[in-house]
Parts: C-alpha cells; structure tokens; sequence
C-alpha cells in the first residue's frame, strides 16, 4: 500500500519500454500508476532481458485502466 491505498497488478512484462508506453497512456487518462522493476527475468543467463517490469494502478481503477488501454488497442486495430 501506498499512502493507504491498495494497488493491483495491471502489466508484468520484460520490456521497460512497454511498462513506460502503458504508464504514459494511464497518465494521458488522469489515472495514476507506478512502475516497479523487480528480480531477474528467467532467461537473463542466456541473454534475455534483465528485469521483470511490472505496472501497478489504484485498485480503484483497475476497471477504467483496462478501459483505457483497450480503447487504445481500438484504436490502433482501425488504423
């Protein structure tokens, strides 16, 4: 928790450059998020990315971050 509020695992990825296009996009909608790197990502011996990345939002905002980003996926299919 942070500052009392509980947050949710929205994303897990190993692409920092992922995390950081999706936390933009949440920003865009006024919707706060945090992006937190943690333990290697299996695979990182053999070359692999070196961080799981994931993204977190207030879980009362799970639903309408969902929204956003199908919205955008929306978006992008039209295109």
């Amino acid at each position: 928790m942070v500052n009392g509020e509980r947050w949710k695992l929205l994303l897990a990825t190993s692409d920092e450059s992922e995390a950081y296009l999706v936390k933009s996009r949440l920003d865009g909608e006024g919707i706060a998020c945090r992006i937190e790197a943690s333990q290697p990502y299996p695979g990182t011996e053999h070359g692999g990315r070196t961080k799981e990345v994931s993204v977190f939002v207030p879980l009362m905002d799970f639903e309408a971050s969902l929204l956003a980003l199908e919205e955008k996926d929306s978006e992008e299919d039209l295109r």
